[in-house]
């Protein structure tokens, strides 16, 4: 898998920037949906929070083919299924994660640019390609619900626990200035148990230059 990803850079890298004429790029925001698979367990929900970054494109005008590197802040994790304890109070466990994400995306257009487009937005766009991620921390959450209020305790995750890098695949597709964009991890994010990996949703506003 690495050295297809590799190759794929390789290729992106070669190829793109002599069929590409035109630099664009801008600001993302938006709320991210994600869980974590873990084999075993089958109580992981998504949990909501945001994601932020840039993105930077080679726009062609005379082909459909172009690519993207983005920067992106992103908030990730995944959430248990709620539980009783013995007292009738109900807690639930909680895992969140901080990461700097940065995809290399080919973007197939779905058709040429026209001498009336002025950006991207009206140009369907798919988007695909290998991501590396940087964990920045992570937490996990022991939210118990009591009659008159909530208990939170955190109890952040230890260095040596989880791995510091995270890759994966993203397929996203964009119209007008939004996106709606899939990661599948596919490394673990801790080091021991068992296979744990990040899948993330996101939908972001994207202004384009």
């Amino acid at each position: 898998m690495r050295r297809l990803l590799f190759l794929l850079c390789c290729l992106f890298l070669a190829i793109l920037p002599a069929r590409s004429q035109q630099l664009g790029g801008g600001l993302m925001i938006g709320p991210t949906l994600s869980t974590m698979h873990i084999a075993g367990v089958d109580s992981t929900q998504f949990r909501a929070d945001y994601c932020f970054g840039v993105r930077m494109a080679l726009i062609p005008k005379r082909f459909i083919l172009g690519a993207e590197l983005d920067v992106i802040f992103s908030r990730q994790g995944t959430r248990m299924k709620q539980a009783v304890l013995e007292n009738g109070d109900k807690v639930r466990w909680i895992e969140k994660s901080s990461y700097i994400n940065i995809p290399l995306l080919l973007n197939v257009y779905f058709r040429k640019w026209r001498e009336d487009d002025e950006d991207e937005s009206r140009l369907i766009r798919l988007r695909v390609g290998p991501q590396i991620g940087f964990c920045l921390k992570g937490d996990e959450v022991e939210s118990i619900k009591q009659p008159r209020k909530t208990v939170q305790n955190i109890h952040p995750w230890q260095l040596g626990t989880f791995n510091r890098i995270d890759y994966g695949m993203t397929v996203a597709v964009s119209y007008w200035y939004v996106e709606v964009r899939y990661t599948y991890g596919l490394s673990n994010v801790f080091k021991e148990g068992e296979k744990s990996t990040n899948h993330v949703i996101s939908v972001t506003w994207s202004d384009i230059w």
